[in-house]
């Protein structure tokens, strides 16, 4: 088996959960995203998903009901407050509320956590720095992007550099103009079926939830946070695309089923398995081409 190399300057550390990928997404994402020593070939990260792909059809059924809504403090109540005007004010959004609920029993889409980034939100996530980290009171600050723009005729093309992933090239209200936009950034959780109950599935803020936990342990051996819910429900079909590529295709497996990935799986080492990434870099491409159809 494979060994996990110390960090590296061109690495980050993770954890994954393997088990819940399907077979070529795994092999793909080991081989390719992953340094190890020796490197992953086709055959050592098939072996290793296989191994934890049954230890994830073998758990018994998972309810995986909602976690209960915990009170608030009135701090935390007024902090919810100041977040609500904040997010409306930035026009229609998909928040619905604030809660405060345990994390370990979210399931999760997201399949890994850079472990290295998460640290970054360790010292800010204790006590009451957590709602800001969760539920900021303002917008992100500009992204500095570059952009390279060529043209060919009527053909024009641009790459946009951007410092984080959390970016996309958008129209505005009018639809006429398109621009680089950040989505904002706080903690946020969706409703959707489970297996005899509702479940809530953590949908953005992995890192910072993470960073949370570990910064609550072992104290709490069942860490909080105040997160956003969001109107929109999940349930896709099974091979629905999830973070990062990753995807989970057994039916019993992804979120809707009876084996669903749970947050507290990040921190079970019958579950997780701890990986070197390569670092990347993001880049918007966009591409405009001129054709010629038949009216």
């Amino acid at each position: 088996m494979a060994t996990v190399p110390a960090q590296s300057p061109a690495t980050l550390e993770a954890r994954l959960l393997i088990g819940w990928m399907d077979h070529d997404t795994a092999v793909n994402y080991l081989t390719r995203n992953c340094i190890a020593d020796p490197p992953y070939s086709a055959q050592s990260a098939e072996h290793l998903w296989e191994d934890y792909h049954n230890r994830c059809l073998a758990l018994p059924d998972r309810e995986a009901a909602a976690p209960v809504r915990l009170p608030m403090t009135p701090q935390e109540d007024h902090h919810a407050t100041r977040f609500m005007a904040f997010i409306r004010s930035l026009g229609p959004n998909p928040v619905a509320d604030v809660i405060k609920v345990e994390l370990m029993g979210l399931v999760v889409h997201q399949l890994y956590v850079v472990t290295s980034l998460s640290e970054g939100y360790t010292h800010r996530v204790r006590d009451d720095g957590c709602l800001h980290e969760a539920l900021p009171l303002a917008p992100r600050p500009p992204a500095p992007i570059s952009t390279r723009v060529t043209v060919n005729g009527l053909h024009s093309a641009a790459d946009i550099d951007i410092p984080h992933a959390e970016c996309a090239f958008l129209p505005d209200p009018t639809g006429q103009f398109f621009s680089v936009q950040q989505f904002q950034s706080y903690i946020s959780v969706m409703r959707g079926p489970g297996v005899g109950s509702e479940r809530l599935m953590l949908k953005a803020g992995y890192h910072r939830s993470f960073a949370r936990a570990v910064s609550m342990m072992p104290a709490a051996t069942l860490p909080t946070a105040v997160v956003a819910i969001e109107r929109n429900t999940f349930g896709g079909p099974p091979n629905q695309l999830l973070g990062a590529g990753l995807t989970v295709q057994t039916t019993g497996l992804r979120p809707t089923g009876r084996r669903p990935a749970l947050f507290s799986d990040f921190f079970d080492e019958n579950f997780f398995i701890r990986v070197n990434l390569r670092r990347k870099r993001y880049q918007l491409q966009v591409r405009s081409t001129w054709v010629e159809i038949d009216a």
